[in-house]
Order: C-alpha cells, then sequence, then structure tokens
C-alpha cells in the first residue's frame, strides 16, 4: 500500500485548524506568532519536498499571508478581513489565482458557512454546527451549481472531555482517530481564531479508509522560551515524513 493515506491531513491541518489567538500577546509585537513556517515531506514513494513560507499578521494579530519563498511565489495564501461577520481566502499558485473562497463567522466569531470556486469553474460550500460548548461537532461539504447545492459528504467530531478531538468520521468511509499528549498544551498561534484547535498536542492520528490503516505519530520539539519550533510526523506504514518547524 503506498503512503498516502495521511498525507492530506498532515500537510493541510496547518492551513485550516491550527490556530488560536494568543490573548497574552500585545497587539502589533507578534512575539509568539511565527515568521517563516517550513514542510519537509520525505518519501521514496511521494519523493521529497522542502517548502518555506513567510508569514504576516495585521494589528489584530490575524494570519493575512503565507508566501512561500524564495520569490517568486510558488503558493501564496491571502486573507482580507473586509467586514467582522467575514473575511476571504485567496490560494495563488504561481502567480495564478486557483482559489476564492468567502468564510461567513457566526454570532461566536466562529466560522459558520463557506463559498468557494476555483480556476475550473467548480464550486463548493460548507456548513459548521457546532455544540453549546463552541466544539465543531459536525462540518458538511455541497458541491455548488447552477441549479444549487447537492451535499457531497459529512463530517462528525466526537469529543473527550478536556475538549479535544478524539474521532472525525465521514460517510465516504472514512475515519480518523486521535490520542493526545496529556501534558502538552497546544499553545501555537498562527493568527487564525475563527476555528477551535485542540487544547492538547496530538501523540498519534489514526486514519482508516477503504480496509486500510495508518498511523501517524508527532514528536515536538521546543525552544527555550517553550514555543513549539518542530513537529516531526512519522508513519508506520512506508516511509513518509513530514517535518513542520517554526522561527519566531
Amino acid at each position: 500500500m503506498k503512503n498516502t493515506l495521511l498525507l492530506p491531513a498532515i500537510t493541510g491541518i496547518f492551513f485550516l485548524f491550527s490556530c488560536k489567538k494568543d490573548n497574552n500577546t500585545p497587539d502589533n509585537q507578534n512575539h509568539s506568532y511565527p515568521k517563516t513556517y517550513t514542510e519537509d515531506v520525505r518519501s521514496s514513494v511521494l519523493g521529497n519536498s522542502v517548502t518555506t513560507y513567510n508569514l504576516t499578521y495585521d494589528a489584530n494579530n490575524r494570519l493575512i499571508s503565507t508566501i512561500s519563498i524564495p520569490a517568486p511565489p510558488t503558493l501564496k495564501f491571502v486573507y482580507t478581513y473586509a467586514a467582522n461577520n467575514s473575511f476571504t481566502l485567496d490560494l495563488y499558485n504561481y502567480g495564478v489565482l486557483n482559489i476564492h473562497e468567502i468564510f461567513w463567522l457566526n454570532a461566536s466569531s466562529l466560522v459558520d458557512s463557506t463559498f468557494q470556486y476555483n480556476d475550473t469553474n467548480d464550486s463548493s460550500t460548507e456548513k459548521y454546527i457546532y455544540n453549546s460548548s463552541k466544539q465543531l461537532i459536525q462540518l458538511k461539504n455541497y458541491d455548488y451549481d447552477v441549479s444549487g447545492s447537492a451535499l457531497n459528504s459529512t463530517t462528525n467530531y466526537t469529543f473527550d472531555n478536556s475538549g479535544n478531538v478524539t474521532k472525525e468520521d465521514n460517510d465516504l468511509g472514512s475515519t480518523i482517530t486521535y490520542v493526545y499528549y496529556t501534558d502538552l498544551l497546544n499553545t501555537l498561534s498562527l493568527g487564525k481564531v475563527f476555528i477551535p484547535q485542540t487544547v492538547n498536542l496530538i501523540k498519534s492520528a489514526t486514519t482508516v479508509s477503504g480496509g486500510n490503516s495508518e498511523t501517524a505519530t508527532h514528536f515536538y520539539t521546543f525552544d527555550s522560551s517553550n514555543r513549539q519550533i518542530k513537529d516531526s510526523i512519522a508513519t508506520d506504514v512506508g516511509d513518509l515524513t513530514v517535518i513542520k518547524s517554526y522561527t519566531y
């Protein structure tokens, strides 16, 4: 079995789910916010790649851009906060706009729904559903066209007593089970405050899909200020390794 089962979850989590504002950090100083993020992927099947991104924030410590280096950038993510209840994300690939996404927020300033279209004229929408504790318990994905929207998939999330997601499963037949380090809090701040993050750092994530199972194990490194500077992830199938590193 090729060791590609966990790669989307390993790499994509940075852009969506890893962020929470550190309210102890004064505005405009960003001492606890990484300036660069590097993703090092190593695999005999997928090949090796290293990509570094510069991260920039606005006066409210919200992420406004993630741009790969050196110039000209291969990938560029640009966030625009034009209103209190919405923002947009534009993804550029080699300078060409690939994806434009609009996010709408609910009364708790969490993502309520999205609308996305890409450069191949495909459109999709999402609906985020929370419980009374502001935990994301369900995500519905819809395909969208001129005739309206059609439900594509539903993902359900289960939480432990600490507020960590222990399981996510969708109706496409994929399940991810999480185990956490009980002594390591997730304090990494990347300027996204609109989707809840895990309380503790992930120790392992096991994905089961199509009868195949694969576990990714995380090992963390911290600097003298107890800031996370590295997340090393290794899978138990094949030789896929992903190393995420941060500079401040």
